[in-house]
């Protein structure tokens, strides 16, 4: 393998890369958009959600094509260590919700999603149904920008991958929640978001290729 191809792969990849993360940051776009009145979620999603996934798949294909592996594998790994890292986000605030021990909702936020969404009142069906959906396709997102960024890392990178996300609900999710008990809200979210990093670290750590190794320098 040439120099100028082996360079021609790293450029590949990186494209690919690069891609894929603007296509699954959409669904944290959608919600910064609407929360600052630039546009609906609805509209928002209708506009670029669609089409983001349409094209996500477009590169998966093409990466098929051009044997990137590296890029699918990670691009694998971030759905599925992003779909049980949701599990385990959720799972561990049913958990806190039943001891009762925080003052704290933690999916009224969800339903609120689901009737910008839907346009329906939070209390009905289709705005659970929305609600629900957005919420996973936003945990499989952040996944996927996960692996794209860090592979066979330690796992608690992932942990501080999910502070990061912390900071970032801390600052948006006061601009359209009325929370009446902060402590119980930054306690409960810190530890699901904390969660949520741990399981996603520990899946990427033990499934992803490195980009180190490209797929051309393998050949």
């Amino acid at each position: 393998m040439t120099t100028a191809l082996i360079a021609l792969t790293d450029r590949t990849n990186l494209l690919l890369r690069l891609s894929a993360g603007a296509c699954a940051a959409i669904s944290l776009a959608a919600l910064v958009a609407h929360i600052f009145g630039l546009l609906p979620m609805a509209f928002f999603l209708t506009l670029f959600g669609v089409p983001s996934l349409l094209f996500l798949f477009g590169l998966a294909a093409w990466a098929r094509r051009i044997s990137a592996t590296t890029f699918l594998n990670c691009l694998a790994v971030g759905l599925a260590g992003g779909f049980l890292a949701t599990l385990a986000y959720d799972g561990i605030r049913w958990i806190f919700g039943l001891t009762h021990l925080f003052q704290y909702n933690g999916f009224l936020a969800i339903y609120i999603f689901g009737s910008w969404i839907s346009g329906r009142a939070t209390t009905t069906f289709a705005a659970a149904v929305a609600g629900w959906l957005y919420h996973f396709w936003n945990g499989l997102s952040f996944g996927v920008m996960y692996t794209l960024t860090f592979t066979r890392k330690h796992w608690l990178y992932g942990v501080a991958y999910g502070i990061v996300m912390e900071i970032f609900m801390l600052g948006l999710f006061p601009l359209f929640l009325r929370i009446t008990n902060k402590r119980d809200f930054i306690v409960m979210s810190m530890l699901g978001h904390m969660v949520y990093g741990g399981v996603l670290g520990l899946v990427a750590q033990r499934y992803t290729r490195s980009w180190k190794d490209t797929d051309g320098k393998q050949r």
